[in-house]
């Protein structure tokens, strides 16, 4: 394991007045918030990415993982990011953005708003429900990482996708689609006009599924599913940014 894949932590300094909490996807790694999160604690926002369980490895030991604990980490994660002191956001990239909104559904009154890029919560593929069977007779398919416009850019993730993670990950949409009406905190969606990967349906699904007043939404037209290391990735830490100060100018009675 590199260093670029393991777990980070940025202090912003005694002036921060917020922390990021950055999930990374399905099969990868934090190498893939690393660019965000500098951004953000260039900023002056305290950042905390995990790195999840089973993730950052080899494909058989995400294969014995299970969604229970990815969640559980990110949930440590937080507990982390609260003791900072200050208001705490979450989001994160594709299956990040499930967990972060599955930490919304759960514990949506210790955060102060959602950034969520890609986001996956259905699944698209009309066989994805064999997923459980397959897995004995098909451990693997090929990877589905680095999913990007840019040519000379790669995302670190396995070199296969294990089918059993797979139905883990479709467990944790089970389980998080149906209690989407409990996330009420502001919410900032950034979704790619191509991907391969995850289709805007799922945007939608959460869009209309979330009974959150505050949602902006902003359509990436240069990059493709793995938006944070693509051409689009500036517009995402920028919005980022722009969307916490929002937040927490709103906190403070400011317009």
């Amino acid at each position: 394991m590199s260093l670029d894949t393991e777990a980070f932590t940025f202090d912003a300094g005694p002036g921060a007045e917020a922390t990021m909490l950055l999930c990374h996807g399905f099969t990868s790694d934090p190498a893939s918030m690393r660019p965000w999160g500098e951004h953000l604690r260039d900023a002056g926002i305290n950042v905390i990415a995990p790195l999840l369980p089973g993730h950052g490895f080899t494909w058989r030991e995400l294969a014995k993982s299970r969604w229970q604990e990815w969640y559980g980490e990110l949930d440590a994660a937080l507990d982390k990011a609260l003791a900072l002191g200050h208001p705490v956001f979450a989001g994160g990239l594709s299956m990040g953005g499930s967990l972060s909104l599955r930490l919304a559904e759960q514990r949506g009154g210790d955060l102060a708003g959602l950034v969520l890029v890609n986001p996956a919560i259905l699944d698209d593929k009309p066989h994805g429900f064999l997923a459980p069977a397959l897995r004995y007779v098909m451990p693997t398919v090929a990877s589905i990482g680095s999913d990007l416009n840019k040519p000379d850019v790669r995302e670190h993730t396995t070199d296969r996708t294990p089918v059993a993670a797979y139905a883990q990950l479709r467990q944790l949409w089970k389980v998080t689609r149906p209690e989407l009406p409990r996330v009420t905190v502001p919410i900032r969606l950034f979704v790619s006009a191509e991907d391969h990967i995850v289709s805007s349906r799922n945007s939608t699904v959460i869009r209309a599924g979330v009974r959150s007043k505050d949602i902006e939404s902003t359509v990436l037209h240069r990059s493709y599913h793995v938006a944070t290391l693509d051409y689009d990735a500036p517009l995402i830490f920028e919005g980022t940014v722009e969307f916490i100060n929002r937040q927490l100018s709103k906190s403070r009675g400011v317009s």
